[in-house]
């Protein structure tokens, strides 16, 4: 992903910091979108459908563009930014955002493709030589996908290799 030089939305012309017109309109389109109960993604795929580019760099927008842009205080005229959008708008999208995550709950930790290490170690988990020699062989075929196939059946061969050695 390429950074842009200058914040979206802005330019500078005769040394003035100013508002770039078109991308200023952007700016206020993406907060009034976000507060019609557009999503971030939702938001990028209206600005990349109507072939609003982000930046000559990088073109197309995403998600976390969009929410990057929605949380930046600059747009309401500090820092010696111009205002683009008024404290209120972005006091409300602030306020929607917080709305939405004040109920996420932090993810589980995904599933390990094995059993967690303390059950194997409580199941009395010795490995065997075969066990070994394919775990080795899993790790180098992971390092060199050439044949992928290979890999997986390495992988599926090194499984039951392990759980063969489980009392």
């Amino acid at each position: 992903m390429s950074n842009r030089r200058m914040l979206y939305g802005y330019q500078v012309q005769d040394g003035v910091l100013t508002i770039n017109g078109q991308e200023g309109a952007t700016v206020e389109r993406i907060t009034t979108l976000y507060l019609e109960g557009f999503s971030y993604q939702r938001i990028s795929d209206v600005l990349n459908q109507d072939k609003i580019p982000f930046g000559e760099d990088a073109a197309r927008w995403n998600k976390h563009k969009v929410k990057r842009l929605l949380e930046n205080p600059r747009y309401t005229g500090t820092n010696g930014y111009p205002p683009i959008i008024t404290v209120n708008k972005f006091h409300a999208v602030q306020q929607r955002i917080r709305d939405k995550t004040a109920n996420y709950q932090k993810r589980k930790p995904a599933l390990k493709d094995t059993a967690p290490d303390d059950m194997i170690t409580a199941a009395a988990y010795i490995p065997s030589g075969e066990a070994i020699r394919l775990s080795n062989a899993i790790n180098r075929g992971l390092e060199h996908p050439d044949v992928p196939e290979n890999v997986v059946a390495l992988i599926l061969r090194g499984i039951s290799a392990r759980y063969d050695c489980l009392k």
